[in-house]
């Protein structure tokens, strides 16, 4: 049994709507008082809290209202302006990275509609604090509420236009549309149901918009938005906390860069692959191919997540002699991992650690770097020193490193 969140988006949903219905599930692990606190963390004396019972059509939610200073003056604040924020509160390291993870998904969407880099944006359009106190505070209900698992069905966007500071814009607006690549989504409903806030949560929280299986819900809450739209689904949005059974390795989106290339040196390839590998790429790989002209060439391609992408699109550019790339979604399935470090003769060896779920059996595999370094103290082979690595990992490790 794993903790789970089922957000389900059915009239639309900002980041305000999100942590209102995360407050309605009236759980004492996560209370308007826990976002206070976090809030005066974040930015002291800024930010004033009120909720309230609303009706959105015929059904009731919270609603809840962030009002700061920078309501009706927000100021440019930079990406590593609410970074820093972030760090100077007392969430969790967990919690924190999942919070970075929305932000700069904010941050590159955001880049890819102006064409500047994440680093330049400015966080005035979405409202930088109130921004920061929606993310923020969801990342703290997660910790708090001990969720293992997020999932969702697909969110109501929206449609026609709205205005904004930088005049009328389509539904959903850009960064929207940005963000919810390769992610199913749902038009219509009237007017802007989808903010870039909560776009970014799903695109960068949520572990399956796959339902299938079996939930059991335990809580329910609803988050009601500010507008109460005349026609369509309630400006509401629903999260049902409880629990999945038999959950195995989770899907995660992630995001297949490739280019081919026919007039790169061997030298230029081999630095484009550290370059990628450095601006985080999950993986990095090479395909030797056939191109046109009959001209030997090779494939570079890349995994990201979608926080890495304009990362590695700069660090391609600047690496090689490519006139453009190649960006396909792509799923892959992952396993819980954890890491542990064990001693061998007094050489320690960092261990990669699969953990057991449906249909894959535990994996324990000792880092090539340190099996070298042993075996070269010891003086023995390769297999020999994974071997003694193994072994001192415990009794349940056989060599293969399968329990």
């Amino acid at each position: 049994m794993a903790t789970t969140l089922l957000i389900e988006p059915f009239g639309g949903m900002a980041g305000d709507m999100f942590l209102a219905a995360l407050l309605d599930l009236e759980d004492p692990r996560f209370t308007l008082a826990d976002l206070e606190r976090l809030a005066e963390e974040l930015v002291p004396g800024e930010a004033r809290l009120t909720t309230e019972t609303v009706w959105r059509g015929s059904l009731s939610g919270r609603h809840l209202d962030v009002v700061t200073p920078e309501s009706a003056h927000p100021p440019h604040r930079l990406l590593a302006d609410l970074l820093a924020l972030l760090g100077r509160s007392s969430l969790g390291a967990a919690a924190r990275s999942r919070a970075e993870r929305a932000l700069r998904a904010i941050a590159v969407a955001e880049g890819r509609v102006h064409g500047c880099a994440p680093e330049e944006i400015h966080f005035h359009e979405v409202g930088a604090v109130d921004t920061l106190i929606d993310v923020g505070g969801a990342a703290l209900a997660l910790e708090r509420l001990g969720v293992e698992r997020v999932l969702a069905s697909p969110p109501l966007v929206g449609s026609g236009t709205f205005r904004c500071a930088h005049g009328e814009m389509p539904v959903p607006a850009p960064a929207t549309a940005e963000l919810l690549r390769g992610l199913p989504h749902i038009l219509g409903g009237g007017g802007e149901r989808l903010t870039p806030t909560a776009a970014a949560l799903l695109a960068s929280w949520v572990d399956s918009f796959d339902l299938d299986g079996n939930f059991t819900a335990a809580k329910i809450g609803y988050g009601a938005g500010t507008k109460d739209f005349p026609s369509g689904p309630p400006n509401l949005l629903r999260v049902q906390l409880g629990a999945t059974e038999g959950v195995g390795p989770l899907r995660q989106r992630a995001w297949l860069l490739e280019v081919n290339l026919d007039d790169a040196t061997p030298q230029e390839i081999g630095h484009a692959v550290g370059r990628l590998r450095a601006a985080g790429a999950l993986e990095v790989w090479t395909t030797a191919v056939q191109m046109k002209k009959d001209r030997p060439g090779v494939v570079i391609a890349a995994l990201a997540r979608d926080e890495q992408r304009a990362r590695l699109e700069e660090a391609l550019f600047a690496a090689t002699p490519t006139f453009g790339v190649r960006w396909t979604a792509v799923e892959r399935r992952e396993s819980e991992r954890s890491e542990a470090t064990v001693t061998v003769e007094g050489c320690s060896v960092r261990l990669k650690c699969r953990e057991a779920g449906a249909g894959i059996p535990p994996l324990v595999q000792p880092e090539y770097d340190d099996v070298a370094a042993l075996a070269a103290r010891l003086g023995v082979s390769l297999a020999e020193a994974r071997r003694r690595a193994l072994d001192a990992a415990g009794p349940a490790t056989g060599p293969t490193g399968v329990a």
